[in-house]
């Protein structure tokens, strides 16, 4: 019997807070842009090389479901602007489903804006983005 890994199906999203699953996403769309600037001498026009400038992780959530319990038992109440300034910022790991391996890590993700659902024992976010300080694994 062979495994077949040339398709990955089934990859499992979670929200992490310092160190506990505090949620489950189930699509997300991860952009990654480092902000390349073209160079060239001086007196030559024509580009030697694009340098990086600046990394942006951009996450783009589609059905994010959050444990309310976790949530209060980790200390995260955000409730408003005054809640968002406390700093407090959290993991999106992705991993595969086939054999629990990490694929990909966005570490530092601040909530940037969304839309919430709020029923009976989940915070259900529709859709939202958020933006990380860093990225690790490949997907691939």
């Amino acid at each position: 019997m062979k495994t077949n890994l040339k398709t990955r199906s089934g990859n499992r999203i979670v929200v992490m807070f310092d160190g506990k699953q505090i949620g489950a996403v189930q699509s997300v769309r991860m952009n990654d842009d480092y902000s390349p600037e073209p160079m060239s001498g001086i007196g030559d026009i024509h580009v030697q090389e694009y340098v990086p400038t600046m990394a942006r992780h951009n996450l783009q959530v589609q059905t994010m479901v959050l444990n309310k319990g976790s949530m209060r038992e980790a200390g995260i109440t955000m409730e408003n602007g005054d809640g968002v300034l406390q700093g407090l910022v959290f993991d999106i790991e992705v991993y595969s489903k086939d054999d629990g391996t990490l694929l990909r890590k966005y570490t530092g993700c601040s909530y940037a804006s969304g839309d919430l659902e709020i029923s009976k024992h989940a915070i259900v976010m529709a859709s939202g983005q958020f933006f990380a300080l860093d990225v690790v694994g490949t997907i691939v």
